[in-house]
């Protein structure tokens, strides 16, 4: 693979051939040096560590574990033809694929304490439902709770946002079809994950791009301090809230009551982060990254 002309990318099932010019996908030297080895990273992780189909073979039936392959199949054809003739369609594949792999990794190596942990999503569940990670708590009396989807993005929200709102104004939460709990022996999960609450959570391209430099330094004490990982838990706070309000708007008690469950188990674990962090609130720096602005303005707009 010659990465100073192209990147051919197959060392994941969900991304096909990736092939455009470098140049014409990075705004400057410091992107490119940064974002490809983060990006090679990036795919190694979610290849090895994303939730496969053939793990629910004893789940689901040999028919339609064929048809999710084959829609799968047919949807990374179209984005793989995008990838290679849009500069912005690569872009967005390279970004957004290492702010994936950046956030399962690191709440996975503790980022929210030892008791929390991510799910990366399969293919099917990553396109059909627009779910990149699910975040889970393990409780004390052996339950797990949190139970939220994330969406992530490092561009405007916007449609992303109507998306969710959309959906509760239908009465509809996502499914994950593909899901096994990170905790339990046997897991306490295994197969449909339903009725999931789904917020949006990103970053900017400038902070992505110095998120993803801490982490292919392997200075994993700077990135875990690093006040992005708390501020995306500010972002969810804050959408759970205005959902919950949006869906008792639209006569919806039972989406509120999944909200609602989201935003007080967010909120607990924001307040014990901000705690062991001995943070008394986010850096402007961090509060003005141009997503996390876009996200609050859009979602206080809801309720007007």
């Amino acid at each position: 693979m010659n990465l100073e002309n192209t990147i051919s990318q197959n060392s994941n099932p969900r991304d096909k051939d990736l092939n455009v010019k470098i140049d014409e996908v990075f705004k400057e030297g410091k992107e490119r040096e940064i974002m490809l080895p983060a990006y090679e990273k990036a795919m190694e992780i979610l290849g090895t560590e994303s939730l496969k189909p053939e793990m629910f073979a004893d789940t689901y039936n040999k028919e339609l574990l064929a048809r999710h392959a084959s829609y799968v199949e047919d949807r990374e054809k179209s984005f793989a033809l995008s990838r290679q003739t849009n500069e912005g369609w690569a872009r967005a594949e390279i970004f957004g694929k290492t702010l994936e792999a950046i956030l399962h990794d690191q709440i996975n190596k503790g980022v929210y304490g030892e008791d929390v942990r991510g799910v990366s999503t399969a293919p099917y569940d990553d396109i059909h439902a627009g779910i990149d990670e699910v975040l889970e708590r393990y409780g004390e009396d052996g339950s797990t709770y949190i139970g939220c989807a994330l969406d992530l993005t490092f561009g405007n929200p916007q449609r992303k946002i109507e998306g969710i709102c959309e959906d509760i104004k239908n009465n509809k939460l996502k499914e994950v079809f593909y899901y096994e709990s990170p905790f339990g022996d046997p897991p306490l999960i295994h197969g449909k994950l339903q009725g999931i609450p789904k917020v949006v959570i990103g970053i900017d391209a400038s902070h992505l791009v110095e998120l993803s430099r801490q982490w292919i330094s392997g200075d994993q004490e700077k990135i875990q301090n690093n006040q992005l990982f708390l501020n995306f838990l500010r972002q969810i706070q804050v959408q759970a809230e205005v959902y919950q309000d949006l869906a008792k708007k639209f006569h919806q008690p039972e989406i509120a009551g999944r909200y609602q469950k989201v935003h007080s188990a967010i909120t607990k674990l924001y307040r014990e982060q901000k705690s062991v962090r001995r943070v008394d609130w986010i850096e402007p720096d961090i509060t003005n990254d141009l997503v996390n602005q876009s996200i609050h303005q859009q979602v206080s707009q809801l309720l007007k």
